[in-house]
């Protein structure tokens, strides 16, 4: 979406007992205004039946869009990236929150690196809050149980942490979240 100039403003996923995905997302563009007219809509729905085919390669094209259209304006903003996990907020659940300052793709690098750590995402409630986003995620681990070995706990908190700093701020080890990297 964010390739189409949309930006995810509040967003509700969820995945069906028969493991269907049913996403619902709302939307604006980047000026915070509403994202209308027949072709940006034609152009968005295009852009999603080509990543879903495989056609397109959102990790590496929205890289090269960050990097020529984060404005020093936004990057003025400080929001400190926190990732927080909760095993007693569901009975069947883990419960991840990620913060972090909005960018282009800030959804996919964290979705991306849930995927590449082996973790279903059962149901996801995103918001933004001005500069600041606030997702949480109702996970499980490929078994289907909730994570709480401290070891995958300690990984999946470094690999999403350093998922949502932003680009220039992210170590020099830190996963490039690239389509070919979220397919191993």
């Amino acid at each position: 979406m964010a390739l189409s100039g949309a930006s995810i403003v509040d967003a509700k996923i969820l995945t069906l007992a028969n493991s269907m995905a049913l996403d619902v997302f709302y939307i604006q563009d980047v000026n915070g205004h509403a994202y209308d007219g027949g072709e940006r809509i034609e152009r968005l729905k295009r852009r999603i039946g080509d990543a879903a085919m495989g056609r397109l390669h959102p990790g590496r094209e929205l890289r090269a869009q960050v990097a020529r259209t984060t404005s020093s304006r936004t990057r003025m903003f400080r929001v400190p990236p926190r990732v927080i996990f909760d095993n007693r907020a569901s009975a069947g659940h883990t419960v991840i929150e990620v913060n972090g300052r909005d960018r282009p793709g800030f959804l996919y690098d964290v979705t991306s690196t849930l995927t590449a750590l082996g973790v279903q995402i059962v149901s996801a409630h995103i918001s933004t809050y001005g500069e600041r986003v606030v997702d949480v995620f109702y996970v499980k681990d490929v078994f289907g149980l909730k994570i709480d070995q401290p070891q995958k706990l300690e990984r999946l908190e470094k690999q999403l942490f350093d998922a949502i700093l932003p680009p220039e701020e992210r170590s020099a080890d830190a996963p490039a979240n690239d389509d070919a990297e979220a397919a191993e």
